[in-house]
């Protein structure tokens, strides 16, 4: 997919990122986030500045909190207009010195370097060919160091059947159930369906070993009247049963993204097979 499609649309996007259904997914990714830093810290025996990378990370919106929390951050990513609206925001947020920007993608992870603490993929791989998709994976997990770990989030196919059910009727769930692909309304272009499942299964064979399974937006997207979103008062308790379910089964399969995190084993012998 051309980089054209998402350097043409960063005002939709921050659009969308300032709607309630944007801003309870990246309430969520801020929980799970703070989760795996109160981990990776905890495994060090004690707190200090973590390595973060953040793949496709575009304006920064997930990784510039752990900047303001005192991690070093890199966000790399295809589109200079992206990369200077994370500058813009990390001056803004007076962290400018703790956060890099890096124009390239998931093929040049080697010119960001390794030995990362977190490395973040989130809303990049259901935009990237199918035929790459295990080696995506892999280089992933080739970023972070041993006791490293991958947070992958992506949209949730199964959640979209039921979606466009509760918004538009059983016709368009079948029309959703039977497609390999999605629409992406900020991007008006199309992706692939990427199932949690499949990308498990990329991250184990990797040689990671999977440890959070969460997703965001599981209420919401039940919620057809989005009106009611904008009334704070309804937001505010909509946001709290988001994080309540986050990271509960059932729930968490019918989220409209999911969330996989992974850590590489120290000591670990490297991926597996050729995939």
């Amino acid at each position: 997919m051309s980089d054209d499609v998402f350097e043409s649309r960063l005002a939709q996007r921050q659009a969308w990122c300032e709607a309630p259904w944007g801003r309870l997914r990246f309430a969520v990714v801020r929980e799970t986030l703070r989760r795996q830093v109160e981990a990776l810290e905890a495994d060090l025996g004690q707190p200090r500045a973590l390595r973060v990378l953040d793949v496709g990370g575009g304006d920064g919106r997930d990784a510039l909190g752990l900047a303001v929390a005192g991690h070093h951050v890199t966000v790399l990513d295809p589109a200079p207009s992206w990369l200077a609206e994370a500058r813009r925001r990390a001056e803004s947020a007076r962290v400018g010195e703790r956060v890099v920007t890096l124009e390239g993608s998931i093929d040049d992870l080697s010119g960001a370097g390794g030995g990362f603490d977190l490395v973040l993929c989130h809303n990049v791989l259901h935009y990237r060919p199918a035929e790459t998709g295990a080696a995506d994976v892999r280089r992933l997990a080739q970023a972070a160091r041993p006791g490293g770990r991958v947070s992958v989030m992506a949209p949730n196919p199964a959640a979209r059947v039921i979606g466009r059910l509760v918004r538009e009727g059983p016709e368009a769930a079948l029309d959703e159930l039977g497609r390999d692909d999605m629409e992406s309304a900020t991007f008006t272009t199309t992706a692939r369906a990427v199932a949690r499942d499949e990308v498990e299964e990329q991250l184990v064979a990797a040689g990671l070993e999977v440890v959070g399974r969460y997703a965001a937006r599981v209420a919401n997207d039940y919620v057809a009247d989005d009106g009611l979103k904008v009334d704070p008062d309804f937001y505010a308790v909509l946001e709290r049963l988001e994080l309540a379910l986050c990271d509960r089964e059932p729930f968490i399969s019918l989220g409209a993204l999911w969330q996989l995190v992974a850590a590489r084993p120290v000591g670990e012998p490297g991926p597996r097979g050729r995939g």
